[in-house]
């Protein structure tokens, strides 16, 4: 179930990922007119276009490719405003920048789409929390994919501008959505150190995703071409509906008891395990007293949960500034071949993952998010000062490798941190919430880069403070693992809580 669970990360992360490529930012021409069509392209960007390509130059009458190449053209000072425009697809083919001209007047258009699309990202966050606490993890989970899937396919048919950003604000908003459901669900499914395992084990799709995206946009340059492959694979996901069950925890805290023992029993039947004699009392036991508590939001900002969703709101929007920051703006580091630094910058995360997992188990959850989100820091600002001395990009490249390792294990570690702070009735809610301060990190990334015509060291540096204050903020947060706690516990036969690993918070909530 883990194993399926993680799928559900692939296509989320693709559409995440995709306008690296998509909304690609290459060189620009106002046209060649037909007239001297056979004028290399540099000759002509010299003569009509010496200041930018928002502008060209007016073209005297009888001009000829001829006198441009043999300097003998008359040089006219009046330019107009450029209509047309051709591009570079040297590295990348066929854009939304090329296909809709986003550029000189409506260049910034190519970050509202990505703005809007992070919009939906936050919204999602709080909307399908609440709906997934409220009526199930597996509802929203499958019927999120289901639009993702619709909406894949429709974005392809967009014939406008208008309607491409209309279509990505809905699609930020069923991704997240996805994500987290499945991020819940497979950590409800499991106890014990196996929740930590599970939950790292939904963020290996991330770098893979990354590569598949970089080597398939080698083979499809064109940007529809390339979503429409990205897009298929997700709806095989929608079969998994016969496959995954609901969160028996979260049945459990509904009062469908009887539905949370086929699934217990099920499992308990496939693993092998035999099934506890008196089950039928436990699950009794386990059952609230009280018709259960309604998810609201207002819970997360009442009594000491109050403190961390605080602390949470601003980690989390460090962590998303340092972590998406490198991964999207990959294009403004100028290091060479797009594709070759995407990839290498995702398969760093990978042993960052995989690192992680130990490191949870061994070392709790605060310290290590603190080291990482501040090693990333450090990488940073080591780039920047190599910039300084050296010009040789490896180097460059080789402190971005040490950073996006440390904010990749972060990326890990956060969501686990933050599900275990929140008791079950509102753990997606919770997790859903921090997705607000996610988002509004993602929708100040498409500028982070403008601040270079402050300083261009600034963005950088940004990304570095960021990093040291979000790590600081989760030391003031409690630890959600027992490091005294014996490895083998002795559990009570007689416990309702016998053979699951339950934690209890200041409220009484079970998690």
């Amino acid at each position: 179930m883990t194993f399926l669970l993680a799928m559900f990360s692939f296509p989320c992360t693709f559409h995440i990922y995709l306008p690296t490529f998509t909304a690609k930012s290459t060189k620009f021409w106002c046209r060649l007119p037909e007239s001297l069509a056979g004028l290399p392209i540099e000759n002509w960007i010299n003569y009509s276009q010496p200041v930018d390509a928002c502008y060209v130059r007016e073209l005297p009458n009888g001009i000829t490719v001829e006198s441009i190449l043999n300097n003998t053209a008359p040089v006219l000072d009046s330019f107009l405003k450029c209509q047309q425009w051709d591009y570079d697809r040297s590295e990348v083919g066929e854009t939304i920048i090329s296909e809709w001209n986003l550029v000189c007047d409506n260049a910034g258009l190519t970050n509202l789409a990505e703005v809007v699309f992070l919009v939906g990202v936050g919204i999602g966050g709080v909307v399908g929390g609440w709906i997934s606490d409220k009526f199930g993890r597996k509802r929203i989970l499958m019927g999120m994919m289901i639009c993702q899937c619709v909406l894949a396919i429709i974005s392809l048919l967009v014939r406008s501008y208008i309607q491409y950003v209309a279509v990505r604000l809905i699609m930020g908003l069923v991704s997240v959505s996805v994500v987290y459901a499945a991020f819940v669900l497979s950590v409800e499914l499991v106890s014990g150190n196996w929740v930590t395992i599970a939950g790292v084990c939904n963020f290996f799709p991330l770098p893979l995703a990354y590569v598949i995206v970089s080597l398939l946009s080698l083979l499809l340059p064109n940007w529809r071409d390339l979503q429409l492959s990205l897009s298929l694979p997700g709806c095989f996901l929608l079969l998994l509906w016969f496959v995954l069950p609901e969160s028996p925890r979260w049945l459990i805290g509904r009062g469908r008891i009887q539905e949370a023992k086929e699934i217990i029993v099920k499992a308990a039947k496939f693993n092998n395990r035999a099934i506890p004699e008196d089950l039928d009392k436990m699950l009794l036991l386990s059952k609230p007293e009280t018709e259960a508590e309604q998810p609201s939001i207002v819970m997360l900002f009442k009594g000491y949960l109050l403190k961390h969703t605080f602390c949470l709101f601003i980690a989390w929007f460090s962590m998303t500034i340092a972590y998406y920051g490198l991964l999207l703006n990959i294009g403004n580091f100028n290091l060479g071949n797009l594709h070759v630094t995407s990839i290498i910058l995702a398969i760093v995360e990978i042993p960052a993952i995989a690192v992680s997992i130990p490191i949870l188990l061994k070392a709790g959850r605060k310290i290590p998010i603190f080291i990482s989100m501040f090693m990333c820091g450090m990488a940073c600002v080591a780039s920047e000062l190599f910039s300084l001395s050296f010009e040789d990009d490896w180097i460059m490249i080789a402190c971005l490798m040490v950073g996006k390792f440390a904010i990749g294990s972060s990326n890990m570690m956060m969501p686990i941190f933050t599900a275990e702070l929140y008791p079950t009735l509102i753990r997606n809610l919770g997790v859903g919430v921090s997705q607000v301060a996610a988002g509004l990190a993602l929708m100040c990334i498409p500028y982070l880069w403008e601040l270079t015509a402050l300083n261009k060291h600034l963005p950088m540096v940004t990304i570095a403070a960021l990093s040291a204050v979000g790590g600081g903020i989760v030391l003031l947060l409690p630890e959600t693992t027992r490091a005294k706690e014996s490895k083998k516990p002795a559990f009570d036969n007689s416990s309702p809580c016998n053979g699951t690993f339950t934690i209890c918070d200041e409220r009484g909530y079970q998690n």
